[in-house]
């Protein structure tokens, strides 16, 4: 029966690798060192919605002492880093490709 119970951890450290592996926060990250992350990211030209599900959320949740506190610093950081930008924030613009990266075809 043990044998077939998920293995959180190893999942975790599936999900995380590659997606994050580049980013180095404190235990404790001000906003300007998220806001950095999100920066560098961006200028890579990913979207928001990209920098948060598939780098910082997952870094978040596969690294133990992150929390809710880092996930909200992360929503507000991500809303006025992309706020008047054409980079999808929280869903998948019509001109955005799932197969070149997502971010309106910049992949």
């Amino acid at each position: 029966m043990y044998g077939d119970m998920l293995d959180t951890d190893h999942l975790l450290e599936r999900l995380a690798k590659g997606r994050g592996s580049e980013i180095d926060l404190d235990p404790q990250p001000t906003e300007a060192e998220i806001r950095e992350v999100v920066r560098r990211l961006k200028a890579e030209g990913l979207c928001g919605r990209r920098v948060a599900e598939h780098r910082l959320v997952p870094y978040f949740i596969s690294n133990e002492g992150y929390g809710q506190r880092e996930l909200e610093l992360l929503e507000e950081i991500l809303e006025a880093e992309y706020e008047g930008t054409d980079l999808c924030l929280k869903t998948r613009r019509s001109g955005c490709s799932r197969l070149r990266g997502g971010c309106q075809g910049s992949r």
